[in-house]
């Protein structure tokens, strides 16, 4: 799937995982991740392992084509991004706001808006695991 196209959170689900999953999908504001660089699967941190910095959502496809990386992979879905963690069948949105998802679909960067909100933890895990 291409990291420009759209799809919808469900149809991520139905394809790669069930889409009785959905009410386990995780949430987290992008900006509030960025700015704590926590996040309930530790994505933000797995990627600084990696040598990667989560400034942008574009940030979250650069895994896709490392012919390195199996466990994680990120979609663009109308709320922002969903990663999957492939090996722990978990999912993490991070919510993009409005403008962020527009420059996000032409590749331009993005800037982050200051709103803050409280991950929904539904399940354990983490990336890299």
């Amino acid at each position: 799937m291409d990291q420009h196209e759209t799809h919808t959170l469900e149809e991520l689900l139905r394809r790669y995982s069930g889409i009785e999953k959905l009410p386990e999908v995780q949430r987290i504001k992008f900006d509030e991740a960025v700015r704590t660089g926590e996040d309930p699967l530790s994505i933000v941190k797995y990627f600084k392992t990696l040598g990667i910095e989560v400034r942008e959502p574009a940030d979250l496809f650069r895994l896709n084509d490392d012919p390195h990386e199996e466990e994680i992979n990120a979609f663009k879905i109308p709320e922002g991004v969903a990663v999957s963690v492939e090996s722990d069948d978990l999912w993490l949105v991070f919510e993009v706001d409005s403008v962020g998802l527009s420059d996000l679909s032409d590749g331009t960067k993005t800037e982050s808006s200051s709103s803050a909100a409280t991950p929904v933890a539904c399940a354990e895990g983490g990336a890299g695991r």
